[in-house]
């Protein structure tokens, strides 16, 4: 005779598995992710501040593990939905019994009685059908699923597929949506609240019906107190805990938009669309939130004080030079300015005087210019290729004679520039705006016109922000980076190593030189006077400004050793502002986030390379590379320094507002 507890195994375990095969159920396999669809999460560089979901449709969905789930949660979820999870095997045959009982009295399937892996079974596996058949295949499902998977598993698996409400699939979600919060942070009073929503998500939903959904928490909070959880005293005063909702969410809710769909777009690139909008990335950037808002109110107030001016929208990059980081990235004023939809800081657009960054780099490292030489402002024709004449104009419309190398960048007086672009050789000032992070020049350099280093040809403003950040890196480019890890289901797809991007694009030297005259106040004193928007009190900053001749752009690019920053205003439609220049637009937006960005940082410069020789020059300081003393030499003004105006020694000529 066969002993009874030899027959009770057999219905208990062979009976189901035999069932489940004839039956032809699916498999019970990767209970945890089978056709889970899964948000991609994207944050900032701390992975606290969440700046956006991207999922498939409008629903949120995000997976975690048990640990990652509050206590309290837990217990209030086995409270209400199934407080003997601990003890059954897959079915609560008596609650089951008493609520099929209750549906053949109505003749109606609407009573509960399925157990929290029955729930799941339903959500994963089987149609919504309320059929008899279909009630059985839960049974047997829920009963293999028991006898595969422990209890943490299955609850595990519950709480993040359990629906509840506002489009939040999971505990994970609903904490974010309801309370921005992670479900291992939720309080007493929260994860009761929230166990309570599934029960009726759109019935209980709290921005609708708060009552209905307070109603329900005290449900719960009673469950937990017959369930020994909690005690009477506890859940009175999780009940009158005042509960801070976050505002109802849209599919639009995205911080530093700009920034994210272009990152976005990078991860869409490199694993598809499918991994972006299903695999439930976590994705931490290089975005400083706290920049990044300051940025934002800077580009949003200067803009708005501008309208006047035909100008309706701006940008600004802020690039760590230590790593490439891109801390901040404004693509417009806001959503609701023309064009506002487009990211201005990665569109090519003219950069203005804003390139002689380049030009007067590649002089410099050429050792045909230094910083000792000087340069006559006079009318001049350019011959070109194809027999056509070129003539430079400065933005004042003046000469100004001879001009040493410092004030005419700091000037920005645009022949000077244009003569020693021509004298390095346009071919040399398009291998450095390459070799310092301008990308949108691919064109033979034959093909480059002498208006190069007048901003003639578009590059984006993160590429000029790249600029800025390899001179402030002492020579070393590194390529803009917006990600530094990237996890699905626990396991890491890629982490940023800031050692594999960098690159040597000019000398310790020549980057020092330049950050030396970008500098100093007194070498764009004739144009902009004394303590202008590009001087920022108390740091050493270095700066320049840049204003196509139509005004339809304008900008300012500048930097600390541990800060690059560039912005641009102007008009999405290229249509023209009125008399705005990059000392007029785009500066007091660099200032305003300078000032934010350094306040309560020690004032930081950088020390004098080795191999620098300092000499003066006609009353200023000069560093010289090894080896150009005779070409500053031979480069000095053929007569006393003089010029139509007062050449800007001094800062005592007029004040001219340009770029």
């Amino acid at each position: 005779m066969i002993p009874p507890a030899i027959v009770l195994a057999l219905l208990l375990v062979v009976l189901p598995g035999v069932l489940y095969v004839w039956a032809g159920l699916p498999s019970t396999a990767n209970l945890s992710t089978a056709r889970l669809p899964l948000s991609t999460r994207i944050y900032d560089r701390t992975g606290t501040i969440l700046l956006a979901e991207i999922h498939q449709g409008s629903d949120r969905r995000h997976l975690v593990s048990l640990r990652q789930v509050a206590p309290a949660m837990q217990k209030a979820t086995v409270a209400v939905e199934d407080r003997t999870f601990y003890e059954h095997g897959g079915l609560n045959l008596l609650r089951t019994g008493q609520a099929g009982l209750d549906d053949l009295l109505h003749l109606r399937f609407n009573q509960g009685g399925s157990t929290i892996t029955q729930q799941l079974v339903k959500n994963i596996y089987l149609s919504a059908d309320r059929s008899i058949l279909r009630k059985l295949d839960e049974a047997i499902l829920a009963v293999e699923i028991e006898h595969q998977y422990s209890k943490a598993q299955i609850l595990e698996a519950y709480l993040n597929r359990v629906y509840y409400g506002n489009r939040s699939y999971g505990v994970e979600a609903a904490a974010q949506s309801y309370f921005g919060k992670p479900a291992s942070q939720l309080s007493l009073a929260e994860a009761a609240f929230l166990a309570g929503l599934p029960q009726a998500p759109t019935e209980l939903d709290p921005y609708s019906n708060l009552n209905g959904a307070k109603a329900r928490q005290s449900v719960v909070l009673d469950a937990m107190v017959r369930a020994h959880d909690i005690t009477p005293a506890q859940a009175r005063t999780a009940y009158a805990q005042s509960l801070a909702l976050q505002k109802p969410s849209t599919s639009d809710d995205v911080k530093a938009p700009g920034f994210v769909h272009w990152v976005a777009a990078q991860l869409e690139k490199t694993y598809g669309d499918e991994l972006l909008k299903n695999g439930g990335l976590t994705v931490i950037t290089s975005l400083d939130w706290n920049l990044q808002s300051m940025a934002e109110r800077q580009v949003r107030e200067k803009v708005m004080a501008l309208q006047g001016q035909h100008v309706t929208d701006g940008a600004l990059v802020a690039l760590d030079p230590a790593t490439g980081g891109v801390l901040a990235m404004v693509g417009s004023a806001g959503a609701d300015v023309p064009g506002g939809q487009y990211n201005m800081s990665i569109i090519p657009r003219q950069p203005g005087s804003s390139f002689k960054i380049f030009t007067y780099t590649a002089a410099i490292e050429s050792q045909k210019f230094t910083m000792g030489s000087w340069v006559l402002d006079q009318p001049i024709n350019v011959r070109l290729s194809d027999g056509s004449t070129y003539t430079p104009h400065n933005y004042d419309g003046r000469y100004h004679g001879w001009q040493p190398i410092p004030f005419a960048l700091g000037n920005s007086f645009n022949i000077p520039a244009v003569k020693v672009e021509l004298g390095t050789g346009i071919d040399h000032v398009v291998d450095v705006a390459r070799r310092m992070g301008v990308e949108t020049l691919t064109q033979p350099a034959a093909s480059y016109q002498p208006s190069l280093t007048l901003g003639g040809y578009e590059v984006p403003l993160i590429d000029m922000a790249a600029g800025a950040s390899t001179l402030a890196a002492q020579g070393t480019y590194r390529h803009p980076q917006g990600i530094l890890s990237i996890v699905a289901q626990g396991q890491t797809l890629y982490r940023y190593d800031a050692r594999t991007n960098q690159q040597a694009a000019i000398s310790p030297q020549v980057s020092f030189i330049m950050a030396d005259m970008l500098s100093n106040d007194r070498n764009r004193m004739l144009a902009f006077g004394p303590n202008s928007d590009l001087v920022i009190p108390g740091h050493h900053v270095a700066a320049k400004t840049g204003t196509t001749n139509d005004f339809r752009d304008n900008l300012t690019v500048g930097f600390t050793p541990n800060l690059a920053v560039a912005v641009w205003v102007g008009n999405a439609d290229h249509t023209p502002m009125l008399h705005v220049s990059g000392i007029v637009g785009a500066a007091p937006i660099f200032h305003g986030f300078m000032t934010q960005a350094l306040s309560g940082q020690p004032d930081s410069w950088f020390a004098v390379p080795a191999g620098l020789q300092a000499v003066n020059v006609n009353g200023y300081t000069a560093y010289l590379l090894p080896g150009t003393d005779q070409v500053a030499q031979s480069q000095q003004p053929s007569g006393p320094p003089g010029c139509d105006e007062d050449c800007g020694g001094g800062g005592q000529g007029q004040h001219k507002k340009h770029g």
